[in-house]
């Protein structure tokens, strides 16, 4: 069975000035903030409209599904009028974070909330598509990560000292005024991606290095979500308060971001293998002692071990891709395999905790993370191998 498809030149693109890197980092934080967001999400929509911890998760599901959307029908519509799409982008986050403060009922901010999630799904692309095919991709993510981590771990902060009865309609004020003072700023980043659509040789997508990139997205992104899903039972299990959990939860989220200054440095390319074991292994020792956490140290400490290891990796993997990415296509798609594997790992994770108990639990998720270097062995060795079949070279 033939393993590829005809795609995209070979030549790899500039790599871009740090301005321009900041710039596609500020979109790239209004994309992810939903995301990382997401807990705060749930407990505005709770204390706003008095729902279970279900529903409300449900109602910020809808706009991760927005940015799934986006990410898997709309990327090659995208990329061909990225300038267009950067503005409406940015407008329509804007006006849907507006709308989410006003919105009165579940069923309308459910939707608010599910639109909002696909003009954020709209900028990332636009980010995949600015990277696709530079030279140093995974270096650029790297800086791209610990921007966009800053914004939104500082974002996260400021949110965990909002008042109580500030928080169902303070988070949406806060994110519509993030993004009204950055909006400047990225108008015009569609300009990087100007180059991407055309024409194409009959050089090929390797597929086999893809799938092996998307099989560590998964085994990561899975462990990461479930240990995630179950953070405020094991800090309850530890002796801390809710409040307490939050601001340690906020500030590792803050500073675990920093992992991504690795992949950043230029001289850590040529040691990825080394530097990917080194951090899969810090998560393994990270899960277990945040399992066994008994006080606010080991819980904040295992924490934020966990992301900075976690952060270390991300950019490694997205780079990868965005070289061989004709538009930012491939990027954006993989998010929707990210997806699957957070997803996946949100939804049996308070099962297995329950049946297995907080260690037992963290063994399997360390199977999850050690199940996962072979595959990281077989995509940089496939991405090696691609590199001197196509003869990849850096255009100026």
């Amino acid at each position: 069975m033939n393993s590829t498809v005809s795609i995209a030149p070979a030549a790899l693109r500039a790599e871009l000035p740090k301005s321009s890197v900041a710039r596609l980092s500020l979109a790239y934080a209004i994309a992810t903030n939903g995301m990382i967001l997401t807990p705060f999400l749930v407990a505005a929509v709770m204390l706003r409209f008095h729902l279970s911890e279900g529903i409300a998760t449900q109602v910020a599901g809808v706009e991760i599904l927005g940015v799934a959307l986006s990410c898997a029908l709309l990327p090659r519509w995208i990329s061909r009028a990225a300038g267009f799409f950067t503005i409406a982008g940015v407008l329509g986050t804007i006006v849907g974070q507006a709308l989410s403060i006003v919105a009165p009922t579940v069923l309308l901010i459910g939707i608010v909330r599910g639109v909002t999630g696909i003009f954020e799904g709209v900028l990332f692309v636009v980010v995949a598509s600015g990277i696709s095919q530079r030279a140093s991709a995974d270096r650029l993510w790297g800086q791209i990560n610990v921007i966009a981590g800053i914004i939104n771990g500082g974002i996260l902060v400021v949110i965990s000292y909002l008042p109580s009865e500030w928080l169902g309609q303070g988070v949406f004020m806060l994110l519509v005024g993030v993004c009204i003072v950055m909006a400047p700023a990225i108008h015009g980043i569609g300009e990087f991606a100007r180059h991407v659509t055309q024409a194409r040789s009959r050089n090929k997508l390797p597929l086999k290095l893809v799938l092996t990139i998307w099989a560590v997205t998964v085994l990561i992104y899975g462990v990461q979500a479930s240990q995630w899903a179950v953070a405020g039972i094991v800090g309850s299990h530890a002796g801390l308060s809710t409040w307490t959990v939050g601001i340690l939860l906020s500030l590792s989220s803050l500073l675990g971001f920093a992992g991504a200054v690795i992949p950043s440095q230029r001289s850590s390319r040529k040691h990825r293998l080394a530097i990917i074991f080194v951090a899969q292994m810090v998560m393994i020792g990270s899960l277990i002692w945040f399992f066994g956490s008994t006080g606010n140290k080991s819980y904040f400490l295992s924490q934020l071990a966990l992301n900075c290891a976690f952060f270390a990796i991300i950019p490694f993997l997205t780079g990868l891709l965005s070289e061989v990415d004709p538009d930012g296509s491939l990027v954006a798609r993989t998010v929707v395999v990210t997806f699957i594997g957070g997803g996946v790992g949100t939804a049996v994770a308070g099962d297995l905790f329950t049946q297995y108990g907080g260690m037992h639990f963290a063994y399997v998720l360390c199977i999850g993370v050690a199940a996962a270097v072979p595959f990281v062995w077989l995509a940089l060795r496939g991405a090696t191998a691609h590199n001197l079949q196509t003869g990849g070279h850096q255009l100026s």
